[in-house]
């Protein structure tokens, strides 16, 4: 099999690096969009958001305390895979291996695990949880030092790639449930608008790609000036994927959810991970796209946590992924996405006054057109509340909006989500009637409260920037979709280790 190429298209500099071109300026819409109204949403002369208090830095000693003292940690050990009653057998039992698992994301790489794993001082407190956590005979079983790097290789390759589905969705329950246990995605006792949820109610995601130790995508090259032939090891599982928006980028894309205290730092919980599809169907049939995932992933979450409100992620997620999750009875937030243009919704006629209502970046506007029939204008009309009613199967999501017109005002409630009409198949174009969810938001994006909901997401940013400096050269140190995701579940349960630590509600 010859992997393809993963050469990146487009041009390069004199050094044969890639040059940084800049996005196209955007063309101004074919029209006049009016000012945004104060309303529901905010006022524009709102304060803004106060930034929460800095975490403090933890060397790498406390961070491994935290992590081998996890007792959910030991929980998830059990799901792993014994020793077979074929073939070479683990020189040390599952949960070592989970702890050197993640550890790696503690040290940056496996060698240099297994190389303090060798030394008394890191390795003796992991004895010393064993005997807390699982007792006096596992700890007394323990050989004299930890895993060495072929031990490791061994266990890694012939049982934790393959029982890798196992380990995380055990780990996900584990999680959600440490979450629920710490105030997050669950009922308060404060009233809260479905606009502005608690930070600790509101679910962030985002996708990333994990690079690969290596580059190449061909096993065998051949200089052509010395005709010197080379191997390389390929990772099979990576390609090429655009990343933020317009930045192509080689390797395993992962998703992953969290949630997190307001203004609390080290408080983030990790609650969902996953590799998603980002060749073609033909090259990846096992896995979904990212969209697809999310929805599943979202589901599972709620499925345990019924207090979750609103979820938050990029523009990659569509009106079709939208939908599933709002009938949920979630507000589902991302950025408004480009090109869209403005869609007819209906006339609204009341006596004499009859009103041109469309839907154009991301909300309920009135069209009017100039007396010249050159210019349209587009003015956003205020959302009084945004209602809900939750059904036997559905929830359904309303804007009350005001029409301020010069013979009276006229209040109207607008659906929000995907209705039975909109399903309906056009005879003439084949296609869905009308996208509403694709183009009217629960919560416009250029909104005092879209931006609160969109700065939350900004958390999975951070999130995937302190997972990819873990690890030299911001290279995840495993081959293949299955060893990065679980690099990605090591990383995760040092994370929430430190979180379950640093604010300790359990007894």
């Amino acid at each position: 099999m010859t992997p393809r190429k993963a050469a990146l298209p487009g041009p390069t500099d004199a050094s044969g690096g890639r040059k940084h071109t800049r996005k196209a300026a955007k063309k101004p819409p074919p029209y006049v969009y009016g000012a945004i109204p104060d309303d529901t949403f905010g006022a524009a002369g709102d304060p803004p958001l106060s930034n929460g208090p800095q975490a403090p830095h933890l060397i790498p000693t406390v961070r491994f305390g935290h992590l081998i003292n996890n007792p959910d940690l030991y929980t998830a050990a059990a799901t792993l895979p014994g020793p077979n009653p074929v073939g070479r057998r683990p020189h040390h039992p599952p949960i070592v291996y989970l702890i050197f698992l993640c550890s790696i994301s503690v040290f940056g790489s496996a060698r240099s695990a297994a190389s303090h794993f060798q030394h008394e001082d890191w390795w003796e407190p992991v004895r010393s949880a064993i005997r807390t956590h699982m007792g006096d005979e596992a700890a007394d079983a323990l050989k004299p030092t930890g895993p060495t790097r072929s031990n490791w290789n061994h266990y890694f390759r012939r049982h934790l790639k393959p029982a890798h589905d196992k380990i995380r969705d055990i780990s996900s329950d584990l999680w959600i449930e440490q979450a629920l246990a710490h105030g997050m995605l669950s009922e308060t006792g404060r009233r809260t608008s479905r606009v502005r949820p608690e930070r600790q109610q509101v679910i962030h995601g985002d996708a990333t790609v994990a690079k690969p130790p290596s580059s190449h995508s061909e096993h065998r090259t051949v200089d052509k000036k010395t005709g010197e032939v080379r191997h390389h090891r390929v990772d099979e599982d990576a390609g090429i994927t655009v990343e933020g928006g317009d930045k192509l980028v080689y390797g395993n894309k992962l998703l992953s959810t969290a949630v997190r205290l307001a203004d609390t730092p080290h408080s983030r919980v990790i609650l969902a991970l996953e590799s998603v599809r980002h060749k073609s169907p033909e090259d990846d049939p096992d896995r979904e796209t990212e969209g697809i995932a999310l929805v599943e992933m979202v589901k599972r979450i709620i499925a345990r946590a019924p207090g979750a409100k609103a979820v938050t992620y990029d523009a990659a997620l569509r009106g079709k992924h939208r939908a599933p999750l709002i009938s949920r009875g979630l507000v589902v937030f991302t950025p408004q996405h480009d090109g869209l243009t403005p869609q007819s919704l209906l006339r609204h006629k009341d006596g004499a006054c009859a009103h041109d209502l469309y839907v154009a970046e991301a909300r309920v506007c009135e069209r009017r057109i100039t007396v010249d029939g050159k210019t349209t204008h587009y003015t956003p009309l205020p959302v009084e509340e945004l209602e809900h009613r939750e059904g036997k199967s559905s929830t359904r999501f309303y804007h009350r909006i005001t029409i301020d017109c010069p013979v009276k005002t006229h209040t109207l409630r607008i659906r929000c989500d995907e209705t039975d009409e909109d399903r309906q198949v056009d005879p003439k174009t084949k296609k869905q009637r009308f996208n509403r969810t694709e183009h009217l938001r629960q919560v416009p994006p250029d909104t005092p409260a879209g931006r609160r909901l969109k700065g939350f997401r900004q958390d999975s940013e951070s999130i995937h920037s302190r997972f990819d400096q873990s690890y030299p050269h911001k290279r995840v140190p495993a081959y293949g979709a299955r060893g990065a995701l679980l690099i990605y579940l090591g990383y995760a349960w040092l994370n929430n280790s430190i979180t379950r630590a640093l604010n300790t509600i359990f007894s």
